[in-house]
């Protein structure tokens, strides 16, 4: 999703749209763990060069 999408959806949801405020909440989720795998998958990598270092 977008971020002018989810800007739209925020929009929405802050006139009182229910169903905007979830799918609002269900895109940030998604996001949020989207950056958490980036993160994760980093810091692994980030492991195996220090063990090929050694």
């Amino acid at each position: 999703m977008t971020d002018s999408k989810i800007t739209e959806l925020l929009a929405r949801a802050a006139t009182g749209d229910p169903e905007a405020a979830a799918a609002f909440v269900r895109a940030r989720a998604l996001r949020l763990r989207a950056a958490e795998r980036v993160s994760v998958s980093g810091r692994a990598a980030a492991r195996r060069m220090l063990r090929a270092d050694s």
